[in-house]
């Protein structure tokens, strides 16, 4: 019985002892891994440095550069006239200025209108209307023609289509910048 319980013992102490011994050469195995892998990464400049919050540069939020200043008045270009004239294909409007090649377009449709904004220029007609000039039915296809002072600095031409958009077309001339319109015809589809 004794022998019995001896081997017992014995077979416990040499299972902890066997135990004690892999774990501290998997430890070494483990160590020696991540030590060749860290000088791997080393070497290979894998590793990159994560800057700290003071390298970062960040954007200019001062109030003095997000703020545009104003237009001065010697760049703004003057439109002195507004002219409506009916042509074969449809009308002309003409902003009368001597600087109609200075005038910079931005345009785009909305459902039925086409609208130019016309960026550093002001309407200063000489029936001294400094604000606006209004063509209602003009011609068949088209039922307005608005040209106005959005801004100090800005004139916006708005030409509404009776049925759809017009086509229009800029041209420059001696008398200022020409917009030439022509309406699109209704289609009927037949059922």
């Amino acid at each position: 019985m004794r022998q019995k319980q001896l081997l017992k013992i014995l077979l416990v102490m040499a299972s902890v002892w066997l135990w004690t011994a892999i774990s501290a050469n998997t430890q070494e195995v483990v160590n020696a891994q991540s030590e060749s892998i860290a000088s791997e990464q080393i070497n290979s400049k894998s590793i990159r440095k994560i800057r700290q919050l003071s390298e970062i540069e960040l954007p200019n939020t001062s109030a003095e550069l997000l703020v545009q200043s104003p237009t001065p008045t010697s760049e703004i270009n003057q439109v002195t006239g507004v002219k409506a004239t009916q042509t074969q294909k449809g009308i002309e409007v003409i902003l009368q200025t001597t600087q109609g090649a200075k005038l910079q377009i931005t345009n785009r449709s909305a459902g039925n209108n086409f609208i130019a904004d016309i960026p550093n220029a002001q309407l200063s007609l000489a029936n001294g209307d400094r604000f606006t000039y209004r063509s209602e039915k003009p011609i068949a296809g088209i039922t307005e023609i608005i040209v106005i002072n959005i801004n100090a600095t800005t004139i916006r031409v708005t030409v509404v289509g009776e049925a759809r958009l017009p086509t229009v077309e800029l041209f420059d001339s001696n008398e200022g910048l020409i917009f030439a319109l022509t309406p699109v015809a209704s289609t009927t589809q037949l059922i």
